[in-house]
């Protein structure tokens, strides 16, 4: 490592790309750094742009504690529990025009709302979206909009348009939200306001640690606001060159467990834990 870690007190990592491996899980390094970070008294916050349900799924297969930021920061909940601790989305009744205004601008576009409850995809975009998240198909967003569970976050893809270029046509200044994108794939779009790195800010304070002894570990663009907010930052080595660039640290990729190697050395230099003698 290029940079001291001696004053890292907060770790908050991605999931997909970056914890995980291409097969969805961790390997024995990262079990291993994950344990010794509970050990030493060292938070770690997993922040992904994953539904509730599938990543509270993921945090449960992979026993990880402490808690989970989904939704690209709009909702916080507690691994063991799955208790909803914050929730930042859409007023029901706003979401409807911009989905509305969206399906005008861009004819084709295939829409999806992200909600505490459930996903809700309108057909096609299962098939335009690898390994897609468990969803519920419905026939059009709008109608799974419901006022007492609004949308989180709202989800886009084109059959002819990559994320990128589908964000230059679908969203305008005056719609007051920010997109980004977790995959080549599809757009994802929060209200203005809410990212990842509103969501390191509120990590930071739940833990009672300064924002210049936090550390973020990303790899897409929807990372780049935790980033940007942490003390460290930090891109696995197979990020995107955005990623790449906005990095202090660049780790080995996910496949090499590169967020394990992070850890260790945080840990390292961090005092040993107080035991207390038996009474």
């Amino acid at each position: 490592m290029s940079r001291p870690l001696d004053g890292v007190r907060l770790v908050c990592t991605d999931l997909d790309g970056t914890l995980l491996n291409r097969a969805g899980t961790v390997g024995p390094a990262t079990r291993a750094a994950l344990a010794e970070a509970e050990l030493k008294g060292l938070p770690v916050a997993y922040v992904t742009g994953r539904p509730l349900r599938d990543a509270l799924g993921a945090a449960r297969d992979h026993a990880f504690r402490g808690l989970v930021v989904c939704s690209n920061g709009a909702v916080t909940v507690e691994a063991a529990t799955g208790r909803v601790l914050d929730r930042r989305g859409f007023r029901a009744d706003g979401v409807v025009g911009l989905l509305r205004r969206m399906r005008e601008r861009v004819p084709g576009v295939v829409l999806g709302v992200d909600c505490v409850r459930g996903l809700y995809l309108e057909p096609g975009f299962a098939e335009l979206v690898p390994d897609c998240w468990p969803h519920e198909a419905v026939p059009d967003a709008a109608s799974a909009v419901r006022p007492d569970d609004p949308p989180v976050k709202v989800l886009a893809v084109h059959p002819s348009l990559p994320a990128a270029r589908l964000d230059e046509a679908l969203v305008r200044p005056g719609d007051e939200v920010e997109a980004t994108r977790s995959t080549p794939y599809f757009l994802e779009i929060s209200p203005r306001g809410v990212d990842k790195g509103t969501s390191l800010h509120r990590l930071a304070g739940h833990y009672g640690v300064p924002l210049a002894a936090t550390a973020a570990v990303g790899d897409m663009p929807n990372d780049l606001p935790m980033l940007r907010a942490a003390g460290l930052a930090a891109a696995v080595s197979n990020a995107h060159p955005e990623v790449l660039a906005a990095a202090d640290l660049v780790l080995p990729d996910n496949e090499r467990e590169g967020v394990a190697r992070l850890l260790s050395e945080i840990c390292a230099a961090l005092p040993a834990p107080t035991v207390r003698p038996a009474p």
